[in-house]
């Protein structure tokens, strides 16, 4: 197993990945995202640098996760402060709603305010 690098017994089911190539195998419950670990078998699964990947954590490899909306960024326009993202329309306060784009702001836990909230 790919994996587990345990023996794959010949009357045990296994898995094939098609982008890794037939040479690895995988038992059904070792096959899962290198990230999250979720299982891949009845899945959508990604082959990126060696590894299997979950279609969402493929995705924020290639692309950052807006903090606000937790939806992939696909424009090149956004807004991005200490390893977090978000849509321009979404970089605002969490209180009062305020556009943040240029203002004084505080990040607290993840989360946007404003200087007078």
């Amino acid at each position: 197993c790919q994996a587990c690098q345990q023996p794959l017994p010949g009357d045990c089911p296994v898995v094939y990945a098609e982008r890794a190539g037939y040479s690895r195998q995988w038992h059904p419950a070792c096959f899962v995202c290198c990230r999250c670990a979720e299982p891949l078998v009845d899945l959508i699964y990604f082959w990126k640098s060696g590894a299997t990947w979950c279609g969402r954590h493929y995705c924020e490899s290639l692309r950052p996760r807006c903090a606000g909306c937790d939806e992939i960024i696909f424009s090149e326009d956004f807004q991005q402060v200490e390893g977090l993202a978000w849509h321009n329309k979404h970089f605002a306060c969490l209180e009062c709603e305020t556009l943040l784009t240029g203002k004084p702001f505080a990040l607290a836990n993840a989360s946007l305010l404003c200087s007078t909230c």
